[in-house]
């Protein structure tokens, strides 16, 4: 439509900004699969395409909650300047313990990650620049996945996943062997803790091979070719120790893994203390840097 030259007196003209991307949700969610009669969601944000027709790269983040039953508004308004930077959202729902065991929550992100694939003509999803994301435990999951992306492992299939081009840890679990040899808000040797839990109510230090194969390190080797990764903690995390994402850091250094690693300085576990302008700018200038 042509702009209008109508005027009146005291009137304030503002520039639009054509670039200024603004996020909206889709009203509905995606169900990717049914389990034991729960039917699993992917909760989806994207860009407004103001009339404009254009495919976004796609962040599947997978959610915190203790491996439990998940709220995936959660996370939606700590989200939405990776929307407004032109990256579409996928947040995915697992099957939550007690029913969802180790490795049920890596299998079900998997799941979903292929039904997206799925679904390329229905959203305007450009699947040659695809990433995995996840805070808490789903940052757990989310480096499982990313530690065993096509290879037979931690997978119901042995269906090709599709290329990605890299991996967002939020302070996410890493270790269930050393998780409670630091100051934690948690008792992480207590029967009921979520570690326990997510190994189906077997306390980490007592079955010690259950909780190295529930953990990143032991998918982790030299020459390994994975995804860059960018670690965020911070580094006064009541609920996750920050020691977690150090340890982390450090195999991905010994094994030549590219990996980024940003403390955030007096942060506790998420929060809006956490999700700070400075961290969500690392974030978007990550996704950026190996968008192609």
């Amino acid at each position: 439509m042509d702009k209008s030259h109508a005027t009146a007196a005291g009137m304030v003209t503002i520039p639009g900004n054509p670039e200024n991307i603004r996020g909206r949700m889709n009203a509905q969610d995606l169900y990717y699969c049914t389990q034991d009669g729960r039917k699993l969601r992917i909760r989806m944000m994207f860009p407004d395409q103001q009339n404009k027709i254009m495919k976004y790269p796609l962040v599947f983040h997978i959610q915190g909650s203790a491996w439990m039953q998940q709220n995936l508004n959660n996370h939606l308004l700590d989200l939405k300047d990776i929307v407004t930077n032109g990256y579409i959202v996928a947040i995915i729902e697992y099957t939550p313990v007690p029913e969802g065991i180790f490795p049920k929550q890596v299998e079900d992100c998997k799941r979903a990650f292929r039904f997206m694939m799925t679904q390329l003509d229905a959203y305007p999803i450009d699947a040659n620049n695809l990433f995995l994301s996840g805070d808490s435990s789903g940052g757990h999951t989310a480096l499982l996945c990313w530690a065993t992306w096509q290879q037979a492992l931690l997978d119901t299939t042995t269906d090709a996943l599709p290329p990605l081009k890299g991996c967002i840890d939020l302070y996410g679990v890493t270790d269930l062997t050393t998780i409670a040899d630091y100051p934690s808000a948690v008792e992480h040797t207590h029967i009921d803790s979520p570690e326990s839990q997510l190994l189906g109510g077997k306390i980490p230090r007592a079955h010690t091979e259950e909780a190295e194969k529930a953990s990143i390190p032991f998918y982790l080797k030299e020459n390994q070719q994975l995804v860059p990764l960018l670690i965020m903690h911070g580094n006064r995390d009541s609920v996750v120790p920050f020691e977690q994402s150090v340890t982390l850091f450090a195999h991905c250094q010994s094994f030549g893994i590219p990996a980024e690693f940003y403390a955030v300085d007096n942060a506790d576990h998420g929060g809006s203390f956490f999700y700070c302008e400075d961290v969500l700018k690392v974030i978007v200038a990550f996704l950026k840097k190996h968008t192609k």
